[in-house]
């Protein structure tokens, strides 16, 4: 294999440890993972970009609440100035 064919074929193939694509009637017996929502306390704006999902959390101003995701929950718990608000289901 030559000019980019190996390249093509890594990038077509699952990656190790990848789910398979649900059906809608599987996605439903399963339940929803619940999501929370953390509070700024501090007093200027906060940026967090998690290293696990390398999702962004924009805090604008004291006492914005923002919603986590589940995997990322787990990090911003120790986070200065950051608190857990309540838990909500994803829509």
């Amino acid at each position: 294999m030559c000019c980019g064919a190996k390249r093509a074929l890594l990038r077509n193939s699952p990656r190790p440890g990848a789910q398979a694509p649900t059906s809608p009637a599987s996605a439903r017996a399963v339940p929803a993972q619940t999501s929370v929502l953390f509070e700024y306390t501090g007093k200027t704006r906060l940026t967090i970009v998690s290293p696990l999902t390398g999702t962004r959390y924009h805090f604008d101003h004291p006492g914005a609440q923002v919603a986590v995701a589940p995997r990322d929950q787990s990090i911003l718990i120790y986070v200065p100035d950051l608190r857990p608000v309540r838990f909500t289901q994803p829509s």
